[in-house]
């Protein structure tokens, strides 16, 4: 299984759906609070990324990301 990039990046902090992606990779360049929320802005969950750490988050197209500082964000897929 591989992954790819199916879109650009964008700055995150507001509620973003990245493109109605379901997999994105996020790129933190400081320590950042991460939640994902529903298309209504209810809270699904959250975690926290270090500094220079990515992680791929799988959502629902309409669902949100929000992070305390701007996240560095790619639409992806698998392949």
């Amino acid at each position: 299984m591989g992954i790819k990039v199916v879109g650009a990046s964008v700055n995150v902090t507001t509620g973003d759906n990245v493109g109605s992606a379901r997999l994105i990779r996020a790129y933190a360049s400081a320590v950042t609070l991460v939640t994902v929320t529903t298309s209504a802005d209810v809270t699904i969950g959250s975690f926290i990324m270090p500094a220079g750490s990515i992680e791929w988050i799988e959502k629902n197209p309409t669902d949100k990301l929000v992070a305390n500082v701007s996240l560095q964000c790619t639409p992806g897929a698998y392949v």
